[in-house]
């Protein structure tokens, strides 16, 4: 399926910020995805073409692009907030991130046990531990690992 139009727009910045010429721009968009213009590319091939551009220098629109960003704030632990139901936002977020990290369900549950003591996150407050425990495993495996000679 073909990426949309606010993704293409971000390929044609990148393009722009990198000042490719319309031949190296389709001469990457070829090698790296297989593709001729940017309305054949695909998720992965999205995914493929933008890894190239940070390659060549592109630092993107936000501080950190692919950095997943939590939307809410942290919920102070006395109060009732907590104990209400897991929000969408935060279920959809735990989705997008157990799929960066490609964890099986069986491995998402285990997490959620050692973390909270139960197979899943039902309260608002179990979400927000759950988030700031993928995250951080987000941050380590995408991390640079120290050379020390």
């Amino acid at each position: 399926m073909p990426i949309g139009r606010k993704k293409k727009a971000i390929v044609h910045i990148a393009k722009k910020d990198l000042h490719l010429d319309k031949e190296s721009y389709r001469q990457i968009l070829k090698g790296v995805a297989g593709v001729e213009s940017s309305t054949q590319l695909t998720e992965e091939g999205f995914e493929k073409v933008m890894k190239r551009f940070q390659e060549m220098g592109f630092k993107g629109l936000l501080p950190h692009p692919y950095q997943p960003v939590p939307k809410g704030r942290l919920i102070p632990m006395d109060s009732p907030q907590g104990l209400e139901s897991i929000t969408s936002s935060q279920k959809d977020f735990m989705a997008y991130l157990l799929e960066k990290l490609n964890w099986v369900e069986g491995h998402y549950h285990a997490f959620c046990q050692r973390i909270i003591k139960r197979p899943e996150a039902l309260t608002k407050r179990d979400g927000q531990k759950i988030i700031i425990g993928l995250m951080a495993i987000m941050r380590k495996k995408t991390s640079p690992i120290p050379c020390t000679t």
